[in-house]
């Protein structure tokens, strides 16, 4: 059988999903992977074909924006269903005539990839949805758009607005039921693939037979690293990591290296791409900056990790039992940071800026009381149940099978 997979430009989104494609291409599948520039390598190394699409997100800013860039009122996760939309209008035109003659027998798309959704219904193929976080129907809500509910006030009138025309132009110019911003997050498709088990899920047990919680898509990745694992062996490890997107964190990274500098725990520092290391400073010797770190390998050695929240590290820490200190960056990791407060697997801490004695409370606080081990172990045998990427190929063959039969 031959596959579109379609996603977003983003580690998060893209990680969970190259172990499917992987075990799809082993069983003799075929995949088209439509993704911009800078994921050709990590397609092509599963045995995909890579498709690229371009993106101008230079023109995405939300409308009547006022002084210093920003609306009263205006949250920055409001502004996703703008440039989802915004994106399907530049999209649809430059692969629309290419999935047509790909006559995929189906579709497998992110949840953002609101184009790979439209495209799917205009040509009447099957499509199938990969969840790299929470499931969304009436009793969880991703993103609010009005107070309450998470939301901190309400969207404003002329954002509204724009989104509701917006909605109106694509649906009419491609024949496409109209749908609100609920629509947006809410929809289902007949499969929906979950990359997190039903435990951690909220409300897991109103979801239904369409959802498939198949826990963290690992396998180990096709890349080499030099990083100095043998370094770890012999004391107790904390792991320090805010991930790819919101890692711009210099201030925060100093008050790390001042709050665990000669501590007889290992420091393992991940201060990404957007830091120069001079300007880290002098490092203690229980401490290792890098760059880039092999996450997994990493965490397989960690006693605690502190993280910005991403589900991909949320779900890779509890793979291995490890309990977090979450620092939030922006709502859906504020979401994850109280999930993994509310079920003993960590503690949450409002704001990267909290002060460097804090950060070493919470962290002391976590890695003494054998509460959160245990309960982030619990976790762990619970994802140790889930079947992975190879539950994600078996349902996605399956399903797909049974339409093509129906059809």
């Amino acid at each position: 059988m031959k596959y579109i997979l379609a996603n977003v430009p983003g580690f998060g989104h893209v990680n969970p999903t190259l172990p499917v494609v992987e075990e799809l291409v082993a069983r003799g599948e075929e995949i088209i992977y439509y993704v911009p520039e800078g994921f050709k390598d990590a397609v092509e190394a599963v045995g995909a074909t890579f498709r690229p699409y371009e993106l101008d997100l230079s023109n995405m800013a939300p409308p009547a924006m006022g002084q210093g860039g920003q609306m009263p009122g205006f949250q920055i996760q409001n502004a996703l269903p703008f440039r989802m939309i915004k994106e399907s209008q530049r999209i649809l035109p430059q692969v629309l005539e290419q999935l047509r003659q790909e006559r995929p027998d189906a579709i497998l798309y992110d949840p953002m990839c609101l184009w790979a959704r439209i495209a799917a219904q205009v040509l009447h193929i099957p499509a199938i949805q990969l969840r790299p976080s929470y499931a969304v129907n009436e009793h969880v809500k991703l993103f609010p758009m009005e107070p309450g509910n998470g939301a901190r006030g309400p969207v404003p009138p002329p954002f509204m607005q724009q989104i509701r025309e917006d909605i109106a132009t694509l649906c009419e110019q491609y024949e496409f039921p109209p749908f609100d911003l609920q629509g947006i997050f809410g929809h289902a498709e007949p499969l929906n693939i979950v990359f997190l088990p039903r435990a951690f899920q909220p409300a897991g047990e109103t979801f239904d037979e369409r959802f498939v919680f198949v826990g963290p898509s690992i396998r180990p990745r096709h890349e080499k690293s030099a990083f100095p694992l043998e370094a770890l062996e012999g004391a107790p490890v904390l792991y320090i990591s805010m991930g790819t997107v919101f890692n711009n964190q210099l201030e925060f990274f100093k008050g790390c290296i001042e709050a665990f500098g000669g501590t007889e725990q290992k420091v393992v520092l991940s201060y990404g791409k957007r830091i120069q290391p001079v300007e880290l400073g002098p490092l203690p010797t229980n401490f290792i900056a890098s760059a880039y770190t092999p996450q997994l390998e990493v965490l397989a050695h960690t006693d605690v990790f502190v993280t910005h929240g991403g589900m991909n590290s949320t779900m890779e820490s509890l793979y291995y039992g490890v309990p977090m200190v979450v620092f939030p960056q922006m709502v859906e990791q504020q979401m994850t940071a109280r999930r993994v407060s509310e079920m003993g697997l960590g503690v949450m801490l409002e704001s990267s800026s909290d002060s460097a004695q804090k950060l070493r409370e919470a962290v002391e606080r976590v890695r003494q009381d054998v509460s959160f081990h245990v309960r982030a172990q619990e976790m762990q045998r619970a994802i140790q149940q889930t079947g992975g990427y190879r539950e994600a190929a078996d349902a996605i063959m399956g399903h797909t099978q049974k339409t093509l039969q129906r059809a």
